[in-house]
């Protein structure tokens, strides 16, 4: 029996998957703005799912965008809430309360 899944993924198949994905972020960006949050967690746990399926990286910017608990896209304002403090940024969800904290480094100037 062979095993299917496995070995080298077709170049095409990859650039189709990432085209999804992307797509797929968008689309979720826009039902999450008109308000339809759970349309919107859906497109988000399918780009995902397609990420894993392709082996494909979904971009750093997109992971960030979304919520790794609930998988809402993150919109400052709207869905999120967003604090600077000295040396991390905190990104709160606002409907289930998971908050993620990036590191992050002050710029010299000049």
């Amino acid at each position: 029996m062979r095993r299917t899944g496995r070995g080298k993924k077709n170049q095409l198949h990859l650039a189709v998957a990432k085209d999804r994905i992307a797509r797929l972020y968008t689309m979720s960006f826009d039902m999450a703005r008109c308000g339809d949050l759970d349309l919107a967690r859906r497109y988000t746990s399918l780009a995902k799912k397609i990420g894993m399926r392709y082996t494909v990286r979904v971009p750093t910017y997109l992971k960030r965008m979304t919520c790794q608990n609930c998988l809402l896209p993150l919109m400052p304002g709207r869905t999120s809430r967003v604090r600077l403090r000295p040396g991390t940024l905190t990104i709160t969800c606002l409907e289930c309360g998971h908050s993620r904290r990036i590191p992050h480094r002050r710029r010299e100037d000049g």
